[in-house]
Formats: structure tokens, sequence, C-alpha cells
């Protein structure tokens, strides 16, 4: 049906940390042993002796699930990561393709590739290294079961990384307290909501000062495999399975320390985990109380004797720039050819998101939108509950599901006045960049946009580079549940085993029917957004076989 009276708002994504607590589950030390029983291909060319500083798009899009809001201005927090990779190459590791994995460091952390032909869906294929656990132990891990020996750094654990040792805490002061090998370990407190009072200090000598329990700082959780509670402002900051990933399992309990911060004394709570340091600092503001330690700069200091300077990153390059825009007949000549010989004007692009390419014919060319409209209306909802640091409301859920999943024309009307306003939409999608789709002031269904530009918004929700991860995974999961009677268009040719998240839409013309579809497609080994545009059909069943045979030859090619 043709939709009405239209009015719309995005808001730019702000990606906010979302409280979380609890037991961690199980992990490995590399990533789980299931998810890698050395699957790759041995023929494969292994990583040169230097690797790009432009990482490859997995760890893009791993790097820019944390940090790329900081970058586009959409967020005011601590990085994750941090802004640019200073140092890229290859490393000696024993079970890796020709015994190297491409590594990549930045301020925080180290980002590795050490199977780079598994399955890269699994959530473990990019990896973040045991830094800390290293640095401590004085061991260079360079394979399952092999390790290289340093003398272990007096690197600073928190505050000023260029004050003496003598003058603030270090790796070294903590060591003692570590469980580097299984041990040190210590009973669980969280039964009775233990406040954390102690005192790190020189030589490892801990000590208890009543003073900070004007901080409210108290043990929430407790990991069982290294035998450490974990202060609760580390679990209110971070979901577990983040903190379980990004930290990996605590090495130590957290203490209070005194470091100098711009040379002041300053409190500041810190806990070693494996791959990173935590710092909780009272003084802070909001959104930078809790920080992760520089443990990469520190790490490729001690192993290589300097870090490098590096570029800044740019999410916008990594993850959406193109090698170029190729016509479609070079990823599916049948599909190609169902858009050329059909009797009406047929608009597709194809991005694959594991390379970046896009595939097109009349990818340019401007489409009314009609209902898949309600994506983008559906995305400033979406990105006003994350402006406003909240979940979606119950009677927004309520509404958006109408809309979606049963093309509910009136919920569309209220959602987009509630976002805000056409003209906001139209904005904010030129922002992200999405310059030739423009919403209609007057009737949202006659907004424009090209099979280009939707594609690529359906791939910033794949790839969660315009909102919150739990808004992202919120808003694939409205579209997977279409129903029934509207599973037409994209949904035909991948298999029941294949998610597809996609919306439709439709309305009679003068001239015949405009039929258009846009979705997400994932399986294994497979990422791809697509967008058909197509009119006037001369009947609408007319302009469905269209795009299903085109999905289906699509899926065919990108298997």
């Amino acid at each position: 049906m043709r939709p009405s009276h239209l009015l719309a708002v995005v808001l730019l994504a702000v990606a906010v940390l979302v409280p979380g607590s609890g037991q961690a589950a199980e992990s490995p030390s590399i990533r789980p042993s299931s998810a890698h029983p050395h699957s790759y291909d041995e023929n494969k060319e292994a990583p040169a002796a230097t690797v790009s500083t432009t990482p490859t798009p997995d760890v893009a899009l791993r790097w820019a699930a944390d940090d790329a809001p900081i970058i586009n201005g959409d967020s005011s927090h601590t990085w994750t990561w941090g802004p640019q990779i200073f140092r890229s190459t290859a490393e000696a590791y024993a079970e890796a393709p020709n015994s190297l994995r491409a590594v990549w460091y930045l301020d925080k952390a180290r980002m590795e590739l050490t199977y780079p032909h598994g399955d890269s869906d699994e959530p473990w294929f990019v990896t973040s290294g045991l830094l800390v656990r290293e640095m401590m132990s004085g061991r260079i891990q360079t394979g399952d079961a092999t390790y290289e020996t340093r003398t272990p750094p007096d690197t600073p654990l928190a505050g000023d990384l260029d004050a003496p040792a003598e003058a603030t805490i270090t790796l070294l002061d903590l060591q003692p307290l570590a469980s580097l090998n299984n041990d040190r370990r210590a009973p669980a407190r969280t039964d009775y909501d233990a406040s954390v009072v102690e005192v790190l200090g020189k030589g490892g000598v801990v000590t208890q000062a009543e003073r900070l329990l004007q901080y409210d700082v108290h043990l929430r959780s407790y990991d069982p495999v290294l035998g450490h509670n974990i202060a609760h402002v580390f679990t209110d900051a971070l979901p577990t399975d983040k903190l379980l990933y990004t930290a990996g399992r605590p090495l130590s309990e957290p203490y209070w320390t005194v470091v100098p911060i711009k040379h002041v004394p300053t409190d500041v709570l810190v806990q070693a985990f494996e791959r990173r340091i935590l710092t909780y600092t009272p003084s802070n503001p909001a959104g930078w109380q809790v920080e992760w330690g520089n443990v990469g700069r520190q790490y490729a200091q001690w192993r290589y004797g300097q870090a490098e300077t590096g570029q800044p990153l740019n999410p916008v390059l990594l993850l959406e720039a193109k090698p170029g825009i190729r016509k479609l007949e070079t990823l599916s000549p049948e599909a190609a050819g169902i858009a050329e010989e059909r009797q009406v004007i047929v608009g597709v692009a194809v991005l694959n998101m594991r390379t970046g390419d896009i595939y097109s014919v009349r990818g340019s060319r401007s489409f009314p939108m009609y209902s898949t409209a309600k994506v983008p209306i559906m995305v400033g909802v979406l990105s006003k509950a994350q402006r406003e640091k909240r979940a979606v409301a119950d009677w927004e859920d309520s509404l958006i599901r109408a809309m979606i999943q049963h093309s509910d024309n009136d919920s569309a009307t209220t959602l987009i006045t509630h976002a805000g306003g056409a003209q906001a939409v139209t904005q904010y999608l030129h922002a992200i960049g999405l310059d030739a789709t423009t919403m209609d002031n007057d009737a949202w269904g006659y907004s424009t946009t090209t099979a280009q530009d939707m594609a690529r918004l359906m791939a910033k929700l794949g790839n969660c580079t315009i909102l919150n991860p739990e808004l992202c995974l919120y808003a694939l999961e409205v579209m997977r549940g279409v129903t029934p009677g509207q599973r037409w268009g994209l949904s035909a040719g991948p298999p029941e085993s294949v998610s597809v998240a996609f919306k439709n839409g439709w309305s009679p013309d003068d001239g015949g029917w405009t039929i258009n579809s846009i979705g997400y497609v994932k399986g294994k080994q497979m990422r791809y957004a697509v967008a058909v545009y197509s009119g006037p059909n001369p009947t609408m069943p007319n302009g469905i076989e269209t795009i299903e045979a085109i999905s289906t030859e699509i899926y065919a090619a990108m298997r």
C-alpha cells in the first residue's frame, strides 16, 4: 500500500558501554581449541615479514565496533583499542600458517590473525594478545606451547607512563600477587559484597586504608578459573562477554594505588587481566573513569625497543572504502542478465562485506523507496534511544515490529514523527555517507534512494557501525521476523540455515508496480548486503519474481 504522511529524524549514533555482571564463562588463552583445528589451507600464502598498517576487514570491523564512534564524533568515552595502529608486522607463532601470524599494535592492545583461513564468523577469529601475562611473566608466547624468555619490564600500571619506577606502581610491584602459574588464588568474596580497601605498594606489599570506603567500590563477581574477584566498577561498565574477550581472565585482585597523573598523586584502582590492565579513577569525568591501560604501546616498547608512529584510523576508509564499484556481471552474469533482460528498470547493488566490493547494475539510479523507507525510520528511533542512553521502550518496540514485520503504515508515520523529521533523517543519512537518499517531507513513501545507498545502509547495520551492538542486534532480529505473507524478495535463494534480515516495499504507480527489497544475508564464511529496486512492473507478482530470481543467483554467486 502507498504510505501516507511522513516526518523523520535520525540522531547520530552514540556508542555506550552496557552494564553487565556475573561469572565469566570458560575461555581459552588464544581462542577455543574447537574453533581452530588447523583447518586452514597449507598452500595459501603466509603473512609477509611486514604487514600493511591497514588492517583486514575483519580486524577493522572488530576495532570499529568499539572505537569508530569516537573518531566519528558520535561518542565521548575512553578508547578501547586506540586511535591508530603504530606497528604492524608478522610474528612467529608455531601453529599459524608457515609459523607466522599478522599482528597490529594499538595503544591499548594488539590485534591478531593467527588462523587467517579459519572461520571468520567465529567470535575469536580476531584475537587480542595476552600482553599483560607475557610482560609479567617475561614469557613471550611463540606457539600454543612454546615461549621466548625475556626480562619482565618495570612499566607503570597507571598514571604518568614516563614516571620513574620508584615514583609509581609498576607491573613488577603487582607480579608477586598475580596468578601466572594458576597459583596465588584468592577466595571468592562476592557473597557479602566486600568493599575494596586494599592498597598496593612497592614490592607487592598490600595494606588497607579505610579512607577508600568513600569511593564505594566493592566486589561483584568471581572468576573460578584463575581464582580472582572482579571490582563492580568494571563489571558495571562492561558486559561479561566483552570483558572476557577484550581483557581475558583476571590475573590479580583489584587494588587501590596512588600514582602520579600529570605529576599529582591520585587514587586509582587497578586490576590486571591476561590481555589488559583496567583502571578506575574516581576523580575523572563520567565516561573516563574506567579506562584501559596503554599495554599495547608498553608491550611493543618492551619487545621491540621502540613504538613506531602510525596513521590515525578512519572507520570510513577501513570499513567502507571500495576498490571500485564493479559491474554486477563480474559477480553473477546470471543476475545481471535478469536485470538487463526485463522490460522494466531494475537497479541492483550487492556489497560483499568480507571484501568491501560493490557489484552493481543501475545501482546509482534513483527510485521511490515506498516501504523500504521504514528501515531508516527504524534506525532513527533506535538512534534516539541510544542518544538517550536507554533501551527501546515497549511502545516503540510494538510499533517498530508492526512497521517492519507487517509493513504497517500508521506505525511508520507515528514513529517517524516520534523520531523527529524528514530533513533531519536526510541530514543524518548524508552524514553517514548515504548522499543519494532524500526523505520526503510530505509522504515518507515517496522518499528516494538508490540500490547502492540501501546496500550500504544494510551493511552498516550488519557491521554495527551506526548503532551500539545491542541495538544493531535488535534491528536485525526485527527484520528477520517478517510475517510469512511478506517473506518474498531477497528471502528467496538462501536456505533456512542462512540468516536473512530484510524489508520489502511495493506500490502501484500510474504505469505499473514498483517493487523493492533490501536485506542483509549472513551465513558461514559469507556476509553481504543487497538491494534491488524495480519498476514499473506490469503486476506485483511479476516484480516479485524478478527480485527473487536475482536474489537466487546472487546467493549462488556469493557461496
